[in-house]
């Protein structure tokens, strides 16, 4: 995808953020397993909470991506039986 040629709010643009919020959370979780190994507590528990903020905003980011494509399905409904009564 070429994120320049992405309308914002479009279904494309949402799916790269999704994408964009599980690769931050694949970093933060390898980042976790790193600081399990050197018994850094602090820095598991850090990245134990990025990985959580990742995977709770890349989940409410796809509601809205549902969202959007019902509504597009909607309209799209909405105009097929527009030309069928015309």
């Amino acid at each position: 995808m070429n994120p320049d040629h992405i309308a914002h709010g479009s279904p494309e643009a949402l799916r790269e953020f999704v994408a964009e919020c599980l690769s931050r959370a694949n970093l933060y979780t390898s980042m976790g397993i790193g600081y399990a190994a050197a018994s850094d507590d602090a820095g598991l528990d850090y990245s134990i909470r990025c990985t959580v903020a990742s995977l709770r905003q890349a989940i409410s980011v796809l509601a809205l991506l549902k969202e959007t494509k019902q509504q597009a399905h909607k309209a799209r409904e909405t105009q097929q039986l527009a030309r069928g009564l015309s």
